[in-house]
């Protein structure tokens, strides 16, 4: 595997649970201590990463109330440059019933301001009360997928946050959600035991069409779960799914958990592997609906890697759909190669806690990686992974040929 230069950051008082670039170099930050009174305030930070990794300097930031929680969430806005994220209110105003808890911010290098915000949690107030734990926004910035830790999706228009399609909930523990497709009108809404494809449409109104749910494969003697998937960004390449799962025991005492990135892909055929009993009852289910959508084909396992021994805690695609990167609870982060799942790089020890969030820039020259112990990572990303550059080639061919010639006139 290839070696590359990377180096922490400390971030004093302030544990990273959520970021995302807002450009190649500006890097925006959400943490912090939560409802508590910890003294460790609640922040937004936006700031800039020179290109080599060495350097984080911090521009702007906003500090949310001490009675309020630490975000946990964070997408961008690039075009409008603003952020949206997820923060409850204090306990008092949830009691009230007026906790926009998805708050568009504006940001820039002098200041991060408050815009808007949209109550989707209908819960009433407790000590496990939940908070939004995912937030996607579509490619062309118009629809908002907020997900929340009582396992419920919400998708707003955006910027303005109206509710479009009502509250729904999934079946079992939500772990993700993403949207892709050729027109990026596809959402993957992800649970713990499945992958359910939703399509767009829009000709009266906005409203969610389910098309297909792919259940967890069988990958090892253990049962594994779903901890993310995302589309691949690649729009060149065929529809392509890469997910991480995670065993959710070990096959012995002492033995490790296991944890797998996979790549689903659609095939021409269809799988002849046997139905599992949660297939066979969504067969049954969906055979009982009168309206039911075309599938998009037959999805199946087209590559797999085991990357770790613990569970993976974070996941991330580049843009230009090439490269995958992951977060383990071993405590290290890797690099792997989209299309054939190869290990590119790996940090063994990049934070003293399991990783909280992990993202590419968009030219996927930086990768960020994060983690409740007051640090972040900065990886220069390799322009190239471990083979012999074409210019390198040439010169060996041309001292070989003129090894051969010296030889030849002995």
């Amino acid at each position: 595997m290839t070696r590359t230069s990377h180096h922490p950051h400390p971030t004093p008082s302030f544990p990273v649970y959520c970021l995302d670039w807002a450009d190649d170099e500006t890097l925006i930050l959400g943490g912090g201590g939560g409802a508590s009174r910890s003294g460790i305030k609640n922040k937004l930070k936006v700031c800039k990463v020179s290109k080599d990794g060495k350097s984080v300097n911090y521009l702007s930031e906003f500090t949310l109330s001490s009675e309020e929680d630490a975000p946990m969430t964070l997408a961008i806005d690039k075009a409008g440059k603003q952020l949206i994220t997820g923060v409850n209110a204090s306990s008092s105003i949830v009691k009230e019933g007026n906790n926009q808890h998805c708050r568009v911010y504006k940001y820039s290098d002098e200041s991060v301001d408050f815009v808007n915000g949209q109550k989707t949690i209908q819960a009433e107030w407790s000590d496990d009360y939940p908070y939004q734990k995912f937030t996607s926004l579509s490619p062309s910035s118009k629809l908002l997928a907020i997900g929340t830790t009582d396992d419920k999706v919400t998708l707003l228009s955006y910027p303005s946050l109206d509710i479009v399609v009502p509250t729904f909930g999934v079946d079992d523990e939500l772990v993700d959600l993403d949207w892709g497709g050729e027109n990026g009108d596809l959402l993957i809404v992800t649970t713990t035991k499945s992958m359910s494809i939703y399509q767009i449409k829009s000709e009266t109104g906005v409203k969610l069409e389910l098309k297909q749910t792919i259940f967890t494969p069988s990958l090892d003697i253990s049962p594994v779960s779903f901890r993310s998937a995302k589309f691949s960004r690649n729009s060149s390449t065929p529809l392509t799914i890469h997910a991480v799962l995670n065993a959710t025991r070990a096959t012995k005492k002492g033995a490790p958990r296991k944890s797998f990135v996979v790549s689903f892909g659609l095939i021409a055929s269809p799988s002849k592997s046997p139905l599992t009993e949660e297939e066979l009852k969504t067969l049954a289910k969906q055979e009982k609906e009168e309206e039911k959508g075309d599938d998009l084909g037959k999805w199946d396992v087209i590559s797999r890697r085991e990357v770790g021994t613990k569970p993976v805690t974070v996941f991330d695609v580049s843009e230009d759909g090439k490269l995958l990167a992951y977060g383990c609870s071993d405590l290290s982060i890797g690099i792997l190669d989209s299309k054939t799942l190869a290990p590119l790089l790996k940090i063994l020890h990049a934070h003293s806690f399991p990783p909280t969030a992990l993202k590419f820039n968009s030219s996927a020259s930086l990768l960020v990686s994060a983690s409740a112990d007051n640090t972040i990572r900065v990886i220069v990303v390799p322009a190239s992974f471990g083979g012999i550059s074409t210019s390198v080639i040439a010169v060996l061919l041309a001292i070989l040929v003129l090894i051969i010639a010296l030889f030849l006139r002995r």
